[in-house]
């Protein structure tokens, strides 16, 4: 519930302080005195439109804000936090500043965009006045009543979910159409590359020992005689490394005979002989092996060329090459897989299009049935509040689809996630005229009363739960105006409430008063608001029934309502 409205330098108030009740709160005035300030400062802190017009004279900006309170369990809680505006030990502060050029709003000190402000008011009050935007002139509402009446919360949940399962199915199946036919325009391009690739057949490094093996046949010649003269040098010439080495050997062992400590030192010598008679064993070795095949050349050259080629063709590495390879197949593998995956899906695709459909119609068939209760109901609940001959109807339109997802009598009909039919109120407030729709022919105070009505018959399915009235009592006094206040407090057990009225009839069956009146000091001009105790009700209400001169009569009629 709105626990506290703040306003301060807002037109006409300089400050002023609210504090709402629960159940049904009222608000009263004479003609000009300042009601509809405290209105359009309460749609301006619920996201409604304001500017720096509204800032008082004299003043740097306007502040309203609102406290609002909710049990901990609350169902709007959860919704408030998605739209930015999480609760605070189950409190909510909403704060609009509004000054030359700019406007700021905060939630719980947080700063929300308008548009976030907008869906915050949207789900903490409904407002309904004279001159401002009405929720019932949104026609894609008008279902939302209608299915709140019915009890199809379930239906249209259902609805909805089916459409979006059905949605990203027919996603899928477009997507694998998609990479189906990237696939086999490809199909030419992929088989050809592969054959070549394949037909070369290059194994991970064989390039590189290609190019190395390429370069020993290339110098063969020089490796051949180089090895040969190296291995003369070592072992077979006279004065080789390995005679030097062995006459040192033996100088050292002599030595090593008179002081042993040099025999590690004969012993690497030694050690020193046999390895360089090894290494010009193993340069002869591999002198004599050495062969000229100008055969072989030939062979790893063109082998190497063809590998060189398909490097520089397919992105310049044979390790590039392989990674093309690697994708070719897998693409090629896919494309097998494609024409099942598709047919699953489709399967899949067309047993959501069916379990839509149906749900569509079971939601249609409930839709029906409640369209014709609810005009009953509204029609005898209007009648009740001064409309009696109004005629009240919920017009259910279809469109025809030669694709739509829904099969009826024959007939293809379109459907989305709410549903295949939009809602639509009509109305004809008056006898002998055609219901027409609300939204182009209903006045002010009809969509009040109207909107209370509705309200009445949905109020346990309500997620909206202040209410906000404003010239709800428009053409109406006497027993209607009784019938509007009794309405009202009856609403009031599930919501807060919050209505202005000049009708004493209404106000006094207010379970909290206000009264608005306007005043001049110090050659400006104020309008203040004051919460009325019991006496100051009886006085108000007294002064709504004679108007400036209040009777003794006026003031006992004031405290009958009042009892």
């Amino acid at each position: 519930m709105l626990t506290r409205l703040y306003i301060k330098n807002f037109v006409l108030i300089e400050e002023a302080r609210l504090e709402f009740g629960p159940g049904f709160n009222t608000i009263t005035g004479e003609t000009g005195a300042g009601k509809s300030i405290v209105l359009s400062a309460l749609e301006s802190v619920l996201g409604g439109q304001a500017g720096a017009e509204l800032v008082r004279s004299g003043a740097d900006k306007a502040i309203v804000e609102g406290i609002f309170e909710f049990p901990a369990d609350h169902p709007v809680a959860a919704r408030l936090e998605e739209a930015g505006a999480a609760l605070e030990e189950g409190q909510l502060v909403l704060r609009r500043e509004l000054s030359a050029g700019r406007t700021r709003a905060f939630a719980n000190g947080l700063t929300l965009s308008l548009k976030q402000l907008k869906q915050v008011g949207a789900l903490l009050a409904d407002l309904h006045s004279q001159h401002e935007h009405h929720s019932l002139l949104d026609t894609s509402l008008h279902a939302v009543f209608l299915d709140a009446f019915g009890g199809l919360a379930p239906q249209t949940t259902e609805v909805a979910r089916l459409y979006a399962a059905w949605g990203q199915s027919r996603q899928r199946a477009e997507a694998l159409r998609a990479e189906r036919e990237h696939l086999r325009r490809a199909e030419e391009l992929r088989a050809f590359q592969l054959q070549e690739i394949r037909q070369l057949d290059p194994r991970p490094g064989e390039e590189e020992k290609l190019a190395q093996e390429l370069k020993v046949l290339e110098n063969l010649e020089t490796l051949a005689e180089t090895s040969a003269q190296l291995c003369e040098l070592l072992y077979q010439a006279e004065g080789s490394v390995a005679e030097l080495l062995a006459k040192a050997r033996r100088q050292l062992e002599r030595l090593a005979e008179t002081d042993p400590r040099l025999q590690p030192q004969a012993a690497a010598l030694t050690d020193l002989v046999y390895r360089v008679e090894d290494l010009a064993g193993g340069l002869g070795d591999y002198t004599r092996h050495l062969e000229t095949s100008p055969e072989r050349r030939a062979e790893v050259n063109e082998r190497l060329d063809g590998l060189r080629r398909l490097s520089h063709k397919y992105g310049g590495s044979p390790e590039a090459v392989l990674e093309l390879v690697r994708q070719l197949e897998h693409q090629e593998s896919r494309a097998g897989q494609l024409d099942e995956d598709l047919r699953r899906t489709e399967a899949e695709t067309a047993a959501l299009q069916q379990r839509f459909a149906e749900a569509c119609l079971v939601l249609s068939a409930g839709r029906r049935k409640a369209a014709k209760a609810l005009s009953a109901v509204v029609e005898k609940s209007l009648g009740k509040l001064g409309m009696e001959q109004t005629v009240f109807s919920v017009q259910l339109q279809e469109e025809a689809q030669a694709e739509g997802p829904v099969l009826r009598d024959g007939q293809r009909w379109h459907a989305d996630e709410r549903g295949m039919e939009r809602a639509e109120f009509y109305i004809s407030p008056n006898v002998g005229e055609t219901p027409r729709p609300l939204a182009r022919t209903a006045s002010g105070g009809e969509l009040s009363r109207l909107m209370l009505a509705l309200k009445e018959v949905i109020a346990d399915q309500d997620r909206v739960f202040i209410l906000v009235f404003d010239e709800i009592d428009t053409g109406v006094s006497g027993r209607v105006a009784t019938a509007v206040g009794k309405k009202l407090r009856a609403l009031a057990a599930s919501h807060q409430i919050i209505a202005i009225t000049h009708l004493p009839q209404i106000a006094g069956l207010a379970h909290t008063h206000f009264s608005v009146r306007k005043r001049q000091a110090r050659g400006r001009t104020f309008t203040e608001v004051h919460r009325l105790n019991e006496q100051g009700r009886a006085e108000e209400l007294a002064q709504l029934l004679a108007g400036e001169k209040v009777s003794d009569s006026a003031r006992q009629h004031a405290q009958e309502l009042l009892r």
